[in-house]
This record gives structure tokens, C-alpha cells and sequence, in this order.
């Protein structure tokens, strides 16, 4: 049960992460692509990556630093110090 719907996002999570990455080949300043990005690897508890596209996503526009603070996608990597320090 679980492990099939876990697998179906996982696949879904590839091809918005592949969309994104393509956003981000045509408009290397594309912030929300990076955002996208973001919230994927932050569903799919990958911390690293996460804050890493983040951090671009809110150097390109501060707007999405309050965004996260309060996006359900992030709730797993929450707890994380440097997640809270790139918040505040």
C-alpha cells in the first residue's frame, strides 16, 4: 500500500525536478524553479538539497524565505538548524 504511493511520488518528484531544471537552463534566475526544487527534496527529506535551492531560490527573491516558513513541503527538514538559520 504505503510503499506503491510512496514510489508513485518519488517518480513524480523526477519529472518536476527535471521541469524545474529545465526552467533553470533556459532562466538561470528563475527563483521559483529553485523554490520548486526545494519543496521537492524537502518532501522527499533530503535536507542538503533542500536548503541548497532554497538558498538560491531566496538570494534570487527574498519573497520566498517567508513562503517557507510557513509551506507544509518543508514540515519533514523543519527541525533542521541550518533550515531555521536560513529562515530567520
Amino acid at each position: 500500500g504505503n510503499r506503491g504511493a510512496a514510489l508513485t511520488c518519488m517518480g513524480r518528484y523526477k519529472d518536476a525536478l527535471e521541469s524545474c531544471d529545465r526552467a533553470i537552463k533556459i532562466n538561470p534566475n528563475y527563483a521559483n524553479a529553485y523554490y520548486n526544487k526545494a519543496c521537492c527534496y524537502g518532501l522527499q527529506n533530503n535536507v542538503e538539497l533542500a536548503i541548497e535551492n532554497l538558498q538560491r531560490a531566496i538570494s534570487l527573491d527574498v519573497e520566498y524565505q517567508d513562503l517557507a516558513k510557513t509551506d507544509k513541503d518543508f514540515e519533514q527538514i523543519r527541525g533542521d538548524e541550518r533550515f531555521q538559520s536560513l529562515l530567520s
